[in-house]
């Protein structure tokens, strides 16, 4: 679907905590609001979110296509090369005798990002003191 292009909602149907079937296509919700099944139209902004317009007008919900990310989890065993990956985020440094694993998955890149972020906060319980030393978090889709 193209930018500012508007799309009417001939279905819409609530599945799971935070995903929705609009016309046929499963969706994450990212910002929801009261009624959220009364929308109408949807439309793509300038910056590519998808945004649920109602009656009224005031009222919106942001909402994502769902999508399965892997969030990644790199432990380099050679400080030059986590060097490396730090400065320019080239996977390519990355060989086989670094530890490689999938940590999370993800629908949505908004909650992929909180997941990372999770890792790198020292208050939370996920914290990885050797985040961005030898110990680097990205995804993939």
């Amino acid at each position: 679907m193209a930018k500012g292009k508007k799309t009417s909602i001939k279905e819409i149907k609530l599945l799971q905590n935070d995903e929705i079937l609009i016309n046929g296509k499963e969706y994450v919700i990212l910002e929801t609001c009261e009624d959220i099944l009364s929308a109408k139209t949807m439309k793509i902004s300038s910056n590519g979110n998808r945004i649920l317009r109602f009656d009224d007008e005031k009222k919106k919900a942001r909402i994502d296509v769902k999508r399965d990310i892997d969030i990644i989890k790199c432990t380099f065993k050679d400080i030059d090369r986590a060097k490396a990956f730090k400065k320019s985020n080239d996977k390519g440094v990355i060989v086989n005798e670094d530890k490689k694993e999938i940590i999370a998955t993800a629908s949505s890149f908004i909650k992929a990002r909180e997941i990372i972020d999770s890792y790198k906060d020292t208050k939370s319980k996920n914290y990885d003191s050797q985040a961005g030393k030898l110990s680097f978090y990205f995804t993939e889709e």
